[in-house]
């Protein structure tokens, strides 16, 4: 952790801890923003500070932060964790981390992700953490990450997952610029994704850059579903019952500030179209290079996101199919907003194919041969024009001439061989 970083979690950590415990989550998420990392150390600083016997003879930010640095690194002394080997952390997030491990039982590489213990005995977040391997588990599709397992060992409890060889879309967008089919490509297998997730009635809710992984060959692969909740399909009653687990409590607030929908941060019910906002400012991020909601606080970005419109770049303007797409993906009422996974993807690819012939065709055009231009240096141009005569009729008077000896020639070669055979 950078300088930076660990005197955010000291300030918030300091901030927080005076505050009644009951007061401290909804004050560490404020003051944090987006940063689900800097949330979960903070967090889980104040469990271990909670339980440490040592708050009089040290102070609380230094048990909890020698605690914190130590809570992972013992992992990897531990020779058998769950039949899991760990090798190296592959990242932070809001609800613990993320290790490659090797399984030795199938003796295959696993991305898995574990809860701080000092969370071990947080009924919310170790709900969270069961809901993300129930949700991701239902579903059963190419552009979902796989669940292979969630357990608790020494303590600890774990999620094992598919490990996906690849960069999160956050790094690809730090790295460079994307282009437009690009973009198209990679929203279309995310809601491809979305789409079997509605299709088990399971809303994400947290669709942002950190969550989507696109693999070397462009593969695209969505992650972290331990803020999905249910919504009701009417056909499906087992469904119902199935997910009325990942249900949160009515009027919280809940997912990550700049990709929000306005019915999020209203505390409202949360269904299909959720997404599709959240995957509309993924893709308005990927065109423009910006996100269409920034401010300075994440108060400031929510009332941007229920008050504002957002600022189309000319990019954007110049293909309307594009901007048309965005607009109906970031409508603030829900029923302007697209009413089914299934008709975004259509327009996507409608998209995806329209730029990409378009390219092709752009492609043909610019090898299209060309007439030379001659360039004419004589200020009348009328010696250039009687040269070019000149050149056409002599051409014209050799080719006449050409054709005349030719049959000329092809004649008396009938005659000689008429006279050979007469004699």
């Amino acid at each position: 952790m950078n300088d930076s970083r660990w005197k955010t979690v000291e300030r918030v950590f300091n901030e927080s801890v005076i505050l009644p415990p009951e007061m401290r989550e909804e004050y560490v998420v404020s003051a944090c923003g987006d940063d689900a990392a800097v949330i979960d150390d903070v967090l889980t600083l104040l469990a271990e500070t909670e339980k440490s016997g040592n708050f009089l003879s040290e102070p609380l930010f230094e048990v909890g932060a020698r605690i914190l640095a130590s809570e992972f690194v013992g992992l990897f002394d531990e020779p058998n964790f769950a039949s899991y080997e760990m090798q190296k952390i592959l990242g932070r997030g809001g609800s613990g981390v993320v290790f490659l491990a090797r399984d030795t039982v199938l003796e295959r590489h696993v991305a898995l992700k574990v809860l701080p213990t000092a969370l071990s005995d947080n009924d919310e977040r170790i709900l969270r953490f069961q809901q993300e391997a129930k949700a991701a588990s239902a579903i059963s599709h190419p552009n979902v990450a796989h669940i292979y397992g969630f357990g608790k060992a020494n303590s600890r409890y774990y999620l094992a997952m598919e490990y996906v060889r690849g960069k999160t879309l956050r790094e690809l967008l730090k790295e460079k610029a994307i282009d437009n089919l690009k973009a198209l490509e990679i929203a279309c297998q995310t809601a491809k994704a979305l789409s079997a997730a509605h299709k088990a009635g399971i809303v994400h809710r947290d669709i942002k850059p950190e969550n989507i992984i696109v693999t070397d060959d462009g593969l695209v692969k969505v992650l972290d579903f331990g803020l999905a909740k249910s919504f009701p399909l009417q056909s499906d009653s087992e469904n119902i019952s199935f997910t009325s687990s990942l249900n949160t409590k009515p009027g919280m607030i809940i997912g990550t500030t700049a990709y929000m929908s306005p019915e999020q941060i209203r505390g409202k019910d949360s269904d299909l179209r959720t997404d599709i906002w959240s995957l509309g400012v993924v893709l308005y991020e990927m065109l423009a290079g910006k996100r269409p909601f920034v401010g300075d606080t994440p108060s400031d970005v929510q009332a941007l996101i229920l008050l504002s419109e957002p600022e189309y770049n000319a990019e954007i303007e110049a293909i309307p199919e594009m901007k048309t797409i965005l607009v109906k993906m970031l409508a603030k009422d829900t029923e302007l907003r697209y009413h089914a996974t299934s008709d975004l993807i259509k327009d996507l690819g409608n998209l995806q194919r329209q730029l990409s012939k378009n390219s092709h065709e752009d492609i043909y055009y610019s090898f299209t041969p060309v007439k030379p231009i001659i360039h004419d240096h004589d200020q009348n141009g009328s010696d250039l024009k009687e040269k070019t005569d000149e050149s056409i009729e002599k051409a014209s008077k050799f080719s006449s001439r050409s054709t005349i000896f030719i049959a000329v020639f092809a004649l008396l070669i009938v005659i000689i061989v008429l006279i050979g055979l007469l004699f």
